[in-house]
């Protein structure tokens, strides 16, 4: 569950997800894909895009690695 927030917040603040009024209808698709080993994979992926190219902000950067790992993790979980 916390997982999905993150998850949540980081798209929100990169702009991947414009209205955030249907909040739980988004994390409703996200917690329902994480168990898809691509989506986990895919979603990993563009946070290692997104963290290099904000690594200068030392807080997101932080964030996002700890994100990435997480996916990570539940990656290799999944498979």
């Amino acid at each position: 569950h916390n997982l999905v927030n993150r998850i949540y917040d980081m798209v929100l603040y990169f702009g991947f997800i414009k209205d955030s009024t249907n909040e739980q209808l988004v994390k409703k698709f996200f917690k329902q894909n994480l168990h898809n080993v691509e989506y986990v994979e895919s979603l990993a992926k563009y946070f290692e895009k997104r963290l290099s190219k904000n690594y200068k902000n030392v807080e997101l950067r932080y964030n996002l690695k700890d994100l990435i790992n997480d996916l990570n993790y539940l990656k290799q979980y999944l498979s």
